[in-house]
């Protein structure tokens, strides 16, 4: 059998990524959280458009910075906690802040930030409140 007619890949197979070093017990309960640094990311990413919302209407770029901040803050929080009932409280109500980031729509809908713009921090902030919706159900 020839070589040519064997069906041949369409693209070359992804890289697999590189293994992450078991999280350190030296550090912090909440640097360990997936969800806390998906949080701290989003953070970043709404810190680097904060130009840009500055003067939306209905204080809405503060909100976002707000909303941002305070989502991170509680995943923390929640990570520190012992009781379950009680993270899954602090984790849900991350999870409410998280959604208050609606303000991001409001940057597109008022041309401060484009969709592309705000791309980054809607699949971050989709992937933030999906784990949290995990958390706060434990």
């Amino acid at each position: 059998m020839s070589s040519q007619s064997l069906p041949q890949p369409l693209s070359p197979p992804s890289p697999q990524p590189a293994p992450q070093p078991p999280p350190s017990p030296d550090r912090p309960p909440h640097e360990r959280l997936d969800a806390f640094l998906v949080a701290r990311e989003f953070v970043a990413v709404v810190a680097q458009q904060r130009a840009r919302l500055h003067g939306l209407p209905g204080e809405a770029g503060p909100q976002l910075e707000r909303a941002a901040v305070s989502a991170m803050l509680n995943v923390a929080e929640g990570a520190g906690r012992q009781a379950p009932r009680d993270r899954a409280r602090v984790f849900a109500i991350a999870r409410g802040e998280a959604c208050e980031a609606a303000a991001l729509d409001v940057a597109v809908l008022f041309g401060a930030l484009t969709a592309e713009q705000a791309a980054p921090a809607r699949a971050l902030l989709d992937r933030f409140t999906r784990m949290l919706s995990r958390l706060s159900r434990r």
